[in-house]
């Protein structure tokens, strides 16, 4: 009678033990296809800017252990400072906001440039440079072009004048500390843009 005992009671202790696997199995898997919103870029945001709500929506996303990384819909990071570039479309990393307004270092200018001073490639989140140039005139000596201002964000490009060799025309997230000099370079000379790669 024993022997039929124990192979009773290891019946129970397996089919147990598979009812325990399966359920663990189904949990993780629920867990694994959790989705919770999280805010996303909608557009291209430059480093040392405040975000605004036209810059972030929600989107629901399954992300798993790792969306401790990233700012949930629980949070408002709308007026938050960014502490990189972000692009349009990904999500937003706690990692690149602060609430520490010492690190909004960017503002924003508006300028026009000749379409021949601007790469036909440049888009909005692109990173260029800025040149001064002074054409010679009249056998004028030549002047070496002067460097502005490097690492200057695209947020906004206006490009519909261009297509009849005019202007284009360009919101930039720029250095507050190089705003006086490009502002004093828009008064003589003109402004070549240079696409910066890397």
């Amino acid at each position: 009678m024993a022997p039929k005992k124990i192979t009773y009671s290891r019946l129970i202790v397996s089919v147990a033990l598979c009812a325990a696997a399966l359920i663990a199995s189904y949990a993780m898997s629920i867990a694994a296809n959790h989705t919770e919103k999280f805010w996303v870029l909608i557009h291209p945001v430059a480093a040392g800017t405040q975000l605004d709500a036209d810059d972030l929506g929600l989107q629901s996303v399954s992300l798993g252990p790792s969306s401790t990384k990233y700012a949930s819909h629980t949070s408002n990071p709308i007026g938050s400072i960014t502490t990189r570039n972000l692009s349009s479309g990904e999500l937003l990393e706690r990692s690149a906001i602060t609430e520490d307004s010492v690190a909004m270092t960017h503002q924003q200018i508006s300028l026009s440039v000749r379409s021949a001073d601007i790469p036909s490639t440049v888009g909005v989140g692109d990173v260029v440079e800025i040149f001064q140039l002074h054409d010679t005139k009249n056998g004028e000596k030549a002047e070496q072009p002067h460097h502005i201002a490097s690492g200057v964000f695209v947020t906004s490009i206006d490009r519909k004048s261009s297509n009849f060799g005019g202007e284009v025309g360009l919101t930039l997230s720029i250095d507050r500390d190089a705003i006086d000099d490009l502002l004093d370079a828009t008064t003589s000379g003109r402004l070549v843009v240079v696409q910066s790669h890397g």
